[in-house]
């Protein structure tokens, strides 16, 4: 979509008028939104938030790609909330009483009131929210076992059937993603946990409402091995110098590049006249291989752990070139 068209979307947006944006729709917005970071922190700042951010939100937001920009013009909503709710507070402490006015004298009886007109459906209120399924832990990219329940009430407490309730998730898939509450007020939805380990959200709206839950994802099994040397990653052909020792570092990671448990490190060399491991050591998630040069020439080493091998091509040159380093 070109940058014109994503402006006049921003342009489109801030015509609609000014409601306060949910933490929902700023979770869609960074999500899918062909509109510029720019543009997103106009639209906050113009608008603001229904919501108090808190650090959970922050992390949210910043997981699904808010920059600088974005997140100032969060805090600002937050500030100039905070200083309202200072102000008005302040204004009706500094309020005087006004002066004691006698009571009016007792009129006529009057009829009783006229019971009122019917109101339209009843609203959901802050009494709605997840009743089950939370706190579930389940493995990056996978179905979580039970279902997630979602349950509609009034400011009464009494259940609400056939309202609507959508679903927003942050490294969680839902489905569906919206559905009204059976007759006991409440829906039932799948979750699928994202490919980031660490937490998911899922977020649930019905009219003003908005609740939300988090999961914990954790890392699959072990998918490959990635080595590193100095700062680099290190795959396919490097080479070393022949004066000194370099220290590999090893970690194993699933399918989505999450790290996982290192299990059983071990490293063996095809031709050791031409360099040695000297020494193995790991803890849960790293381990490290050290090697050293001793004559020139080329051969192969294997990285093995997680019943997973690594294979690489180890040149040790002549004489090391000036200002040469390792594993290049």
């Amino acid at each position: 979509m070109s940058a014109a068209l994503g402006g006049l979307m921003a342009v489109l947006l801030l015509l609609q008028g000014s409601a306060p944006l949910r933490k929902s729709d700023l979770v869609r917005l960074l999500s899918g939104s062909a509109l510029s970071s720019d543009e997103l922190a106009q639209l906050v700042s113009h608008n603001c938030l229904t919501f108090e951010p808190t650090e959970r939100d922050r992390h949210d937001f910043r997981l699904l790609g808010a920059d600088s920009a974005m997140l100032a013009a969060v805090e600002g909503c937050a500030r100039r909330s905070t200083a309202r709710r200072t102000v008005t507070v302040a204004h009706v402490r500094g309020t005087s009483k006004p002066p004691a006015v006698p009571p009016p004298p007792p009129s006529a009886p009057r009829a009783p009131p006229a019971p009122p007109a019917p109101t339209g459906s009843p609203r959901a209120s802050e009494r709605s929210g997840f009743v089950a399924g939370g706190g579930q832990r389940g493995t990056a990219a996978t179905q979580l076992p039970r279902p997630l329940v979602f349950e509609a009430r009034d400011s009464t407490g009494a259940l609400l059937p056939a309202q609507t309730v959508a679903f927003t998730g942050i490294n969680a898939r839902i489905q569906p993603a919206t559905a009204a509450t059976d007759a006991s007020g409440q829906v039932r939805v799948g979750v699928t946990l994202g490919e980031r380990a660490g937490s998911a959200t899922v977020i649930g709206t019905i009219g003003v409402v908005e609740k939300q839950v988090a999961f914990n994802v954790a890392a699959g099994p072990a998918a490959e091995l990635a080595v590193a040397c100095g700062l680099a990653s290190v795959s396919g052909h490097f080479a070393i110098r022949p004066d000194s020792e370099i220290v590999l570092r090893v970690s194993a990671q699933d399918a989505f590049a999450n790290p996982t448990l290192l299990l059983g490190l071990r490293a063996a060399v095809a031709d050791a006249r031409i360099f040695r491991v000297m020494h193995i050591a790991q803890d849960s998630t790293l381990g490290t291989v050290t090697l050293k040069p001793d004559q020139a020439g080329t051969t192969s080493l294997a990285v093995i752990a997680n019943g997973l091998r690594q294979y690489l091509t180890v040149t040790v040159p002549p004489r090391a070139a000036p200002g040469k380093v390792d594993c290049r």
